[in-house]
């Protein structure tokens, strides 16, 4: 088991990175120190790791760089889950900002500084971050990453604009002011995907605001493998249904696009096998117009983006539409729901479970 290692006489940083992580072996080491090497805000910053108990090499990689580093502290993760991470890290922080960051990322060298200058320059914002940009290293990898940069890959979030600047729903390596967790409440443990816009809702519900600058810039290393991004899309949208029960609110139509697709497809499909022959071309039109849809964006960005790429496009975009379907699909018939929401983790604000 790693015990936690604490630096001695470390002074009070003004930031604390939150960095949760399982398993991560093949990116943990070049996300951390790339944080580590970002340029300091004035009263410097501490990391703290989260391990969920990682057994592929992560923890020993961890163990390393804590030994070079005395910014840097890991603690233990035992429940393994995101959620989990993020409210261990945040009760251990000291700094008045806090940043949650991801293992699968790469962040500029100004990242932590600039998200720290933006809300110096936005007092009435209560979290900043940039928008997502997104990267692949396999050729699969670079066809989701351009997938999910596009609007026919995930929809139209301003964090996917690498442009945007200005107010949007959330922030995907948010810098919050500690003061954000002692009024709202912490992540919802019960959440095992989406936990962040969960919080991201009762923050902006209560009035605060999130700021998004492509001054600060990171790049999000995308899943490699069909079965890797079809199981990440699945549990955002089977998790999605639980947020929206939680708080019952209503799914927006972006959430709701890959699901009426989905239904549509399946429904086209079952008609076509059933009708008579003459009416199979018209029930069959639906799927193939998508397919077609997809194949011609895919062509377009071939221009620019090489004719790998450009093939693999309509593979990755479908993946990220159906596997989000089904969930959403899944979680809504299962009955999805954070489990006495009323009572969960949401209401321990940092003042109660503070040690």
């Amino acid at each position: 088991m790693m015990q936690e290692w604490k630096p001695a006489g470390l002074e009070v940083p003004i930031l604390s990175v939150i960095v949760p992580c399982r398993n991560e072996n093949r990116h943990i080491e070049v996300s951390v120190r790339s944080i580590l090497s970002q340029a300091r805000p004035p009263g410097g910053i501490e990391v703290i790791v989260a391990d969920g108990l990682s057994d592929d090499g992560t923890r020993e990689i961890l163990q390393r760089l804590a030994k070079e580093h005395p910014e840097l502290r890991v603690v233990d993760n035992p429940r393994r889950v995101t959620p989990c991470a993020m409210n261990v890290g945040i009760l251990e922080a000291r700094g008045q900002y806090i940043a949650i960051l991801g293992a699968h990322c790469d962040y500029a060298a100004d990242y932590l500084k600039t998200c720290v200058d933006l809300l110096d320059e936005h007092p009435e914002v209560d979290c900043a971050g940039g928008p997502i940009i997104s990267a692949g290293r396999s050729l699969f990898g670079k066809a989701v990453a351009v997938a999910m940069s596009h609007p026919v890959g995930i929809g139209n979030a301003r964090h996917r604009h690498p442009n945007f600047e200005g107010y949007a729903e959330g922030a995907c390596y948010p810098v919050f002011r500690k003061t954000v967790f002692e009024t709202i409440g912490l992540y919802d443990e019960l959440l095992v995907r989406n936990q962040d816009d969960e919080l991201n809702y009762r923050l902006t519900k209560q009035g605060g605001k999130v700021y998004l600058s492509p001054r600060a810039r990171s790049t999000y290393f995308v899943r490699e493998t069909v079965s890797s991004l079809f199981r990440q899309y699945f549990e955002y949208g089977y998790w999605r249904v639980a947020v929206i029960k939680k708080h019952r609110m209503p799914a927006s139509f972006r959430h709701l696009v890959p699901l009426i697709f989905l239904i549509g497809l399946v429904g086209s499909l079952t008609l076509a096998v059933i009708v008579p022959e003459g009416w199979r071309p018209l029930m069959l039109a639906g799927p193939c117009v998508y397919v077609l849809i997809l194949c011609c964006v895919g062509l377009h960005l071939s221009r620019r983006a090489g004719w790998k790429i450009g093939f693999l496009f309509p593979v990755a975009a479908a993946t990220l539409h159906i596997a989000y379907a089904i969930g959403f699909m899944w979680g809504f018939l299962q009955g999805a729901q954070a489990s006495n929401v009323n009572q969960s983790s949401t209401k321990n604000t940092m003042g109660a479970e503070s040690h």
